[in-house]
């Protein structure tokens, strides 16, 4: 890809970040307030979203790959998730706009690894760790935007008005990638990559077997530095890191709203510094990332440790100085996220093999489907405060897996 089309084809992800990031907040607090569901339904729904993909991202996951048409899935889930929005946006049923929101999801999925496959085969590995933060970022600084619409006018339009608004949003989307996105023109990087690692793998053989005419005191660490990861318990890692976010943040705005008593603006707002954050740390991790993932991925997951654990003492400081630490901790927990997200895909991209990506995903939708189940009835059965203790343990059982499988 030339360099204009490589800034333009970043942008049709831009629409599509607004709409995503007016959902995030609005879909929990619309389901509740709007329609009068219960945290169980809320929890129910994703849950049984977030479940559907799983045995449909193992066959979805393969087609970009078996057709190697990235472009035509990327066009399909656009204008897919636009037409399901728009049926969101008129129904007034729970059970209807729960239905309506796992297929957004199963239309929603198949973008993920077609761009991500996008990537791999039009650039080099070495650029691929920059590539995803600058796609990432634009998206993100379209998240950001979603937020701030609503931060600022959400008490004046409503929740009904903006669930309106997505569905031309992610439409947008399609008209611009329609325009910028092309497929790449072989399929053959992600080949290269592991032939050019098995030759590595070969001359750090050769060389220590032959250093000085026998085996060398360093032929044992030289070979473990050029070790794979294991993807099997890099997968699992994926499950548990998954389970403990979707455990952790599937109810937070209700959370926010219930127990901090935080207005809906202000809910908002929070989510909008959080985002804003979480997209401007993209442009600083793709510049020091390169193409290593492991460090950062352990990094990013023990953060998380802690985090979760701090956010229940956040809120019960006074006014406005809970406000002020639950946008830090928010802030601080999605610079995490772009960490990990970052650091998942250049292990994922550099290792996996082709056709195998939809198995990840499928692991990581297990994660986050029973965490969205478990987010709803843990703070319905234990309260709140059992919710972040046992999503801390989680992250601390997903750091240790890490820890095992990317060791190098």
């Amino acid at each position: 890809m030339s360099n204009e089309r490589t800034v333009a084809w970043y942008f049709a992800f831009l629409p599509y970040g607004v709409a995503m990031g007016i959902l995030s907040i609005l879909v929990p607090l619309y389901l509740v307030e709007e329609l009068g569901g219960s945290l169980i339904d809320l929890g129910t729904m994703v849950f049984v979203a977030t479940a559907s993909v799983i045995p449909a991202s193992i066959y979805l996951g393969r087609l970009p790959d078996r057709y190697r048409r990235v472009r035509l899935f990327i066009l399909a889930s656009f204008l897919g998730v636009s037409i399901v929005l728009l049926l969101m946006s008129v129904t007034t049923s729970v059970v209807l706009f729960q239905g309506l929101y796992v297929l957004m999801n199963l239309v929603d999925y198949i973008k993920g690894p077609s761009t991500r496959i996008l990537i791999a085969e039009s650039y080099e590995s070495s650029g691929r760790g920059s590539v995803l933060a600058k796609q990432s970022f634009v998206e993100g600084i379209g998240e950001a935007m979603g937020l701030a619409l609503c931060s600022f006018t959400i008490n004046l339009f409503g929740y009904k008005a903006f669930l309106s608004l997505t569905g031309p949003l992610v439409l947008a989307s399609f008209f611009l990638a329609l325009f910028t996105i092309r497929d790449p023109p072989l399929y053959i990087e992600r080949f290269l990559d592991r032939l050019d690692r098995q030759v590595v793998n070969i001359e750090t053989f050769s060389f220590n077997l032959t250093e000085r005419g026998t085996m060398s005191p360093g032929w044992r660490n030289g070979l473990s530095a050029g070790r794979e990861p294991n993807m099997g318990l890099f997968g699992l890692g994926r499950a548990f890191f998954s389970f403990a976010a979707s455990n952790a943040f599937t109810v937070l705005p209700v959370y926010l709203l219930v127990k901090a008593g935080f207005p809906n603006s202000i809910i908002f707002a929070s989510f909008l510094i959080r985002s804003i954050f979480g997209a401007a740390s993209f442009l600083f991790i793709g510049k020091v990332i390169g193409n290593e993932g492991n460090g950062v991925v352990k990094l990013a997951t023990g953060a998380r440790v802690l985090l979760v654990l701090v956010l229940p003492a956040a809120v019960l400081l006074p006014m406005p100085f809970s406000v002020v630490a639950v946008a830090t901790l928010l802030s601080a927990i999605a610079f995490s996220w772009s960490l990990y997200s970052v650091g998942v895909e250049i292990v994922t991209l550099t290792y996996a093999s082709p056709g195998s990506l939809g198995v990840y995903d499928a692991l990581t939708g297990i994660g986050g489907a029973i965490g969205s189940f478990t987010g709803g009835l843990i703070p319905t059965l234990y309260g709140f405060d059992a919710l972040y203790v046992v999503s801390s343990v989680l992250f601390a059982s997903a750091l240790l897996i890490f820890f095992i499988g990317l060791r190098k």
